[in-house]
């Protein structure tokens, strides 16, 4: 109904309107005034227009705080590196042999006894102890209390322990010279002394100069010298063949046994002291109870018997020097 009215006002002001415009009508017109009576201002609710009234939200917005991280400053960290542990190794307790028997006994290593050739050289000088040295120096050992003896009694002491004499020494002389029967032999008997030598076969069975005769070597053992072999013809035996060794040790004893009835030959001579491990076997093959080396010095075993030590005596040596070098040797421990 509201709505009716308002579009029949709504007519009529709007003819009123458009006569005020023709005849020109001020506002004052009657028809405006009637127009306003007619049709009074509509007046609009009033609107409640929100008023945006803004209430502030305390939103906590998580505010990511630069959190002060402390970073630590390095500090020097002594780091201990371990040392490597040492290992003790332990050190190998020797093992005792209960059948090793040990003689402090000193071989001296002889070669020829006389004088020497004025055209000698210096290796045949050096071999060579004049008769009155030599004499010098078994009076020396019989005042120093020396009793000799033989290498093969040496060699049965430390094998078997055969009793030795107080203060034992052997007395060894290589190859067999003339001058042995000739200047040694003497002297030996005069001061009622043993010695041992060492004979080359062949240079005695084919009467090489210079060298024994066997009727010498015979009366020689009949004495109480022992005789020993020192080869057939005075090789090297270092890498040779069991068959040649053989020939060489077994060939020069038998020949030795032959050729001097009684005598047994028990102990052997390296010639110029070579000799590798065939030699040993087969000396030990053949019979012998030791062998004579080059190694210098006067402890003896029953381990070391092809091996046994000497001291070598030089044609150069004043009784001084023969004195200092047997006492050196026997109390070095050598």
């Amino acid at each position: 109904m509201t709505s009716r009215m308002i579009t029949l006002a709504l007519r009529a002001g709007f003819v009123i309107v458009l006569v005020s415009i023709a005849v020109g009508v001020g506002m004052d017109s009657p028809l405006v005034l009637i127009a306003d009576a007619i049709l009074p201002s509509p007046t609009f609710p009033a609107t409640h227009t929100p008023t945006l009234t803004l209430t502030p939200t305390l939103t906590l917005t998580p505010t990511q705080t630069a959190t002060s991280t402390r970073t630590s400053t390095p500090t020097a960290t002594i780091t201990f590196t371990p040392l490597p542990t040492r290992t003790r190794t332990a050190t190998p307790t020797p093992t005792i042999n209960p059948n090793l028997r040990v003689a402090r006994v000193p071989v001296l290593m002889y070669h020829a006894i006389g004088i020497p050739p004025p055209n000698a050289d210096a290796i045949r000088l050096d071999l060579t102890v004049t008769p009155q040295a030599f004499e010098e120096q078994l009076s020396f050992l019989t005042y120093q209390g020396y009793h000799t003896v033989r290498a093969a009694d040496l060699a049965e002491h430390l094998l078997n322990g055969a009793p030795l004499p107080d203060k034992p020494i052997v007395l060894t002389f290589d190859d067999g010279y003339a001058d042995a029967y000739e200047s040694a032999f003497p002297l030996l008997k005069k001061y009622n002394m043993t010695a041992t030598f060492y004979v080359i076969t062949q240079f005695i069975e084919t009467k090489k100069s210079g060298y024994l005769s066997w009727d010498q070597v015979r009366e020689m053992a009949a004495a109480g010298m022992e005789i020993g072999s020192h080869s057939l013809d005075h090789p090297d035996l270092r890498g040779k063949t069991i068959a040649y060794q053989n020939s060489q040790i077994a060939g020069s004893k038998q020949m030795i046994e032959a050729r001097v009835p009684g005598v047994i030959v028990k102990t052997f001579c390296y010639p110029s002291g070579k000799y590798d491990g065939t030699t040993i076997a087969v000396l030990r093959l053949s019979g012998y109870l030791s062998a004579m080396s080059e190694i210098q010095g006067v402890r003896q075993t029953n381990e070391t018997v092809f091996e046994t030590r000497r001291v070598r005596i030089r044609g150069s040596y004043s009784l001084t020097d023969y004195a200092y070098w047997l006492n050196w040797f026997t109390n070095s421990g050598r």
